[in-house]
């Protein structure tokens, strides 16, 4: 007997999972990318440093690197949505309206 794959719930609810994690890394004071953005608003006026090229080589390889991370949990949950939408769609057959209702005729049938 071949395993069956889990139900379309469980795909949503690892979905929810994965993009609650890519959310707290991203849009929270807990999280990074709120962090980082802080901390290069704490270096001043971009048009007073001294050396803004070295602020931003401190700032821009976690902040690139953090957003990569986001992107691939991102996609991830998508993925995954999409994997419960698929078996949502092939568990319940099509049935032709036509059929399905008295519209036709005897005849054609």
């Amino acid at each position: 007997m071949p395993a069956r794959s889990p139900g379309p719930r469980r795909w949503i609810l690892a979905a929810l999972a994965v993009y609650a994690v890519a959310f707290l890394l991203g849009g929270t004071h807990s999280g990074v990318a709120v962090p980082l953005t802080n901390a290069l608003a704490d270096a001043g006026d971009p048009a007073r440093l001294a050396e803004p090229a070295a602020v931003r080589g401190r700032f821009e390889d976690a902040w690139v690197a953090w957003n990569a991370v986001r992107t691939v949990l991102g996609t991830g949950a998508l993925t995954l949505l999409l994997r419960a939408f698929f078996l949502t769609a092939r568990r319940r057959p099509q049935e032709s309206a036509y059929l399905a209702s008295a519209a036709g005729s005897s005849a054609s049938r």
